[in-house]
């Protein structure tokens, strides 16, 4: 049986191996397999999230049911033992997220390669597939200009984000003609701009705080939130980033600077404060409450004059200022867009694909595997495991 897979990703590579007894070519046009692998993790790659299938699927943002089949198949415990079998030591770090034990993302792409070539798979490098015909059965694949036909073909393409890796969207175009539906892609888990400047304080990271917006009715998300020149990033910004993926903006987003306590308690702080700073100006009475960087925008949002004494500030105005500080408020403007999103959001529809096998259900023949597909998760190993199970699902099932 020849069995094309389109993409040498995690997806594609793991299909690749998983394909056991079939001749298996491998197309990628990048110059060297794994290009996006490099890059996750910030180059240490954080393979999977061990923790157990509900876990995880809580933590899938699009289509989380579809997933449940593959997770049973591949679990993020068999990740580990699937690297570690493969010579790739690992290790687990805060957040259940695991790695290679080396910090090198290049390790974890040389075992999955290694994994594809133990099944005798050929990589061909600079390959670039453009269309993919169906045909009494079996496929012909056009890359370079040059058709050749297979018996199935697994589609582990990628999405939209990072497009200088490859993972560029281009095969959805083929996909539609072969009567798939293509949810409309978005960028997901990136940066966030803000309607306010808040670029004074870039790089300031606020530890602890909680992200939310009622408008979208997206509940607290706790974590650390970075400032940057535009607006917000960090793993909260990105959480928040992934929910509303799908939503239209500007957006208003709400952010709590203390959300350990109640509003009552950071009252009752900010008298005790204030007792001990009478004759203080307002804009020097906040540093044991709060960053030095983020309480400029503070007193503007509380309308008070920077240099009021404490002494005069009246309990109207402190209870707006308690407000501000368990509820400054953020106008989300935009995102930073595929370029920079870890993940996008959208492409074939899982309706149209039988997540037992990962098969079309309207072309036999036809797999699909990882981020072409509509499904993105959070932050954390998430999105790079599903990449993986479905990868391998969509390959034991081809050669089956």
């Amino acid at each position: 049986m020849n069995i094309a897979v389109i993409g040498g990703g995690a997806a594609g590579l793991i299909a690749a191996g998983s394909a056991l007894g079939a001749n298996v070519v491998v197309f990628d046009h990048n110059d060297k397999v794994g290009k996006k692998i490099y890059i996750t993790g910030k180059g240490r790659c954080n393979f999977t999230n061990v923790c157990d299938n509900e876990t995880f699927v809580h933590n899938i943002v699009t289509n989380p049911m579809f997933i449940r089949s593959a997770l049973s198949k591949f679990s993020p415990y068999d990740a580990i033992d699937f690297f570690e079998n493969l010579g790739c030591a690992t290790k687990v770090e805060r957040g259940r997220r695991a790695f290679p034990l080396s910090d090198k993302a290049s390790d974890i792409t040389k075992a999955l390669k290694s994994y594809a070539e133990s099944n005798g798979a050929e990589i061909r490098l600079g390959c670039n597939v453009t269309d993919i015909k169906c045909d009494n059965g079996s496929f012909a694949v056009i890359a370079n200009g040059v058709s050749e036909k297979f018996d199935k073909v697994i589609v582990c393409s990628g999405g939209r984000s990072y497009p200088v890796t490859g993972s560029d969207g281009s095969m959805y175009k083929a996909l539609s003609g072969l009567g798939h539906n293509i949810i409309e892609p978005r960028p997901s888990l990136e940066e966030l701009y803000t309607k306010q400047d808040m670029s004074a304080a870039e790089g300031l990271t606020l530890k602890n705080v909680a992200l939310a917006s009622r408008e979208y009715g997206i509940k607290p998300i706790f974590g650390d939130l970075m400032i940057t020149a535009k607006g917000i990033s960090g793993p909260i910004a990105l959480t928040l980033s992934a929910y509303a993926a799908r939503r239209k903006y500007p957006f208003a987003a709400e952010l709590d600077l203390k959300p350990a306590i109640t509003v009552e308690e950071l009252d009752d702080r900010l008298l005790r404060d204030f007792s001990c700073a009478q004759n203080k100006q307002f804009k020097n009475a906040l540093d044991l409450l709060l960053p030095k960087s983020i309480i400029p925008f503070i007193i503007k949002a509380s309308g008070i004059a920077v240099d009021r004494k404490i002494n005069s500030i009246t309990k109207l105005e402190r209870k707006r200022l308690v407000e501000i500080i368990k509820s400054f408020e953020l106008d989300i403007t935009g995102n930073a867009g595929f370029d920079r999103a870890v993940v996008t959001s959208g492409g074939v529809d899982v309706k149209q694909i039988d997540p037992k096998t990962m098969g079309s259900r309207i072309v036999p023949g036809l797999y699909f595997g990882g981020e072409v597909m509509d499904v993105d998760a959070l932050t954390g190993g998430y999105n790079f495991h599903i990449a993986l199970a479905t990868g391998y699902v969509a390959g034991k099932s081809a050669a089956e």
